[in-house]
């Protein structure tokens, strides 16, 4: 087989396997998955746990302190403070260490979303330093 056949193969397994991924957990795994592809660009490992910082904005600061309390008993260390932004808004800083697997995040990005709209919040996704 040659070096061009080998490479085509394998092409083909990674498409054919991003397919299926993108099939079981559906398009609201887009901005997780982009991430991923960002920091793995940028040389981060990530079979390292990261300290992944997830953003949610809420419009009292009782509403973002509400989940700060509920995400502080599931694992997570949270910061509340005024946004940054200017607008009369409070956000919920939670941090958790975790390998940044692609599935665990899909369902986080549920769990927070949901949580988020719970108190008239909004989640606006998550970021982290790259670890080498």
């Amino acid at each position: 087989m040659s070096n061009t056949s080998i490479v085509v193969v394998a092409l083909t397994v990674v498409a054919v396997g991003a397919f299926l991924f993108f099939r079981s957990v559906g398009s609201e795994a887009a901005p997780d998955v982009a991430v991923l592809s960002q920091l793995r660009q940028a040389g981060s490992d990530l079979s390292k746990p990261h300290d992944i910082e997830f953003f949610m904005y809420f419009p009292s600061e009782a509403a973002a302190e509400t989940i700060a309390s509920l995400l502080t008993s599931r694992g997570f260390l949270v910061e509340v403070k005024a946004a940054a932004s200017g607008k009369p808004e409070w956000l919920a800083l939670a941090t958790r260490s975790m390998v940044p697997e692609a599935a665990e995040l899909v369902r986080l990005r549920s769990v927070l979303t949901e949580l988020s709209a719970a108190q008239k919040g909004n989640y606006d996704g998550w970021g982290t330093p790259i670890v080498k």
